[in-house]
């Protein structure tokens, strides 16, 4: 069994809505194509269930709701998160984004 490998990351979230576009296209998918074009060490888009956002009211998503909650993941080295954000700041102005500092495991 090999010794799993162990590394100070950066884990880059932000907070979209599917009715949230760039260029024509969506965003969530836009940020993908960004970040695989960027070559990050992977992105996960995830659909929000339920929430509470700076309204305090509790939404809850309903199966063919057209306006959906997302999140999209990115975990890499600090220098690629920041370069990320840096060089998308033209459609990441309007999105909450968090970067946290993260310790990634990888067996």
């Amino acid at each position: 069994m090999t010794e799993p490998s162990v590394r100070r990351s950066q884990r880059l979230t932000i907070m979209l809505r599917s009715s949230d576009h760039a260029h024509h296209h969506s965003l969530a998918t836009d940020l993908l194509t960004r970040a695989k074009k960027s070559h990050l060490a992977g992105a996960t888009l995830l659909q929000a269930v339920e929430g509470q956002g700076r309204s305090g009211v509790v939404h809850h998503q309903h199966l063919f709701r057209e306006d959906m909650a997302l999140s999209l993941v990115i975990v890499d080295d600090e220098d690629k998160i920041t370069a990320f954000v840096e060089h998308n700041q033209d459609v990441l102005g309007h999105a909450f984004v968090i970067v946290d500092d993260v310790t990634a495991f990888r067996a």
